[in-house]
């Protein structure tokens, strides 16, 4: 299993985003995290299949709060990362 980093840039804190990420990784049942950043971007850690990932990057406009705007979403392979078991948000 493959671990991957996203940052989400845009309108992404205090508009529900990381219960959208969270809604929508719990439905194609991908194991992971969410958590706000200081700078106002959001993290969000998965552990799938590059596929998988790219599905969920495209999906994820389409099924975040209304309030919320992407305007990017960056992508880095980690290593090491043990094994996640079910996807939460982090504060």
């Amino acid at each position: 299993m493959e671990t991957w980093k996203l940052i989400a840039h845009g309108t992404v804190q205090g508009v529900g985003f990381r219960w959208s990420v969270q809604n929508l990784a719990q439905a194609l049942g991908i194991n992971g995290t969410v958590r706000n950043n200081p700078d106002m971007t959001v993290t969000i850690m998965l552990q799938s299949s590059l596929d998988e990932v790219n599905h969920f990057i495209a999906e994820l406009p389409k099924n975040v709060s209304p309030f919320a705007k992407i305007t990017q979403i960056s992508k880095e392979k980690l290593t090491g990362v043990e094994k996640m078991h079910g996807f939460h948000v982090l504060y």
